[in-house]
């Protein structure tokens, strides 16, 4: 990881709901609260949200898209920082989320080694969906999916294994996002 260098671990209760673009991450966020768990929004899409910026004018310029994710490390870096380790909650994406993106552009992501210092529960991985541009979404299809798989190996690097949550698409939108939440829910454990 960050060569010889030991660096503690802090154990958490903390779960994390992962993937690529668009597979569904903030629908399954928005139903766990709504029955009652603790969650982390998104940090990406709020930070994007605040920049002002079109996807076609991030997606052209790439020295935009490394301040953003940046910007989106650090402020996720201290989010989790003012978590209280033992409280159990979902995080909308989580610190190793950025080494992917990071790789992605090809910045470097031995600092994101070093703050990844909380270990999480568990980490669940959701099958993406169609993409569906939605204002903020500035990658194509191969993108997205390229970034999935990215996402895949950062955690894998960090000794998880995310457990993979199927999409079911031959079920309805409202039966998919009920199975998801069996998968997640029966294996948080």
């Amino acid at each position: 990881m960050t060569g010889n260098v030991s660096i503690a671990t802090i154990d958490t209760a903390w779960c994390v709901i992962t993937g690529p673009p668009s597979a569904g991450k903030t629908t399954i966020i928005e139903a766990l609260a709504a029955r009652g768990h603790r969650i982390v929004p998104e940090t990406a899409r709020a930070h994007i949200a605040g920049l002002g910026h079109s996807p076609a004018e991030i997606a052209a310029d790439a020295a935009l898209q490394a301040r953003i994710q940046h910007g989106i490390a650090k402020r996720q870096h201290h989010i989790e920082q003012a978590l209280d380790p033992a409280e159990p909650l979902f995080l909308d994406r989580a610190l190793p989320d950025s080494i992917a993106y990071f790789e992605q552009l090809a910045l470097t992501t031995d600092h994101l080694f070093a703050g990844a210092r909380r270990r999480y529960r568990r980490v669940f991985y959701l099958e993406g969906l169609p993409l569906q541009t939605d204002g903020l979404r500035f990658e194509d299809a191969r993108d997205a999916a390229a970034i999935g798989e990215a996402i895949l190996r950062a955690y894998r690097r960090l000794g998880y294994a995310p457990a993979r949550v199927p999409a079911f698409p031959r079920h309805g939108l409202a039966a998919a996002i009920a199975e998801r939440l069996s998968v997640i829910l029966s294996g948080q454990r």
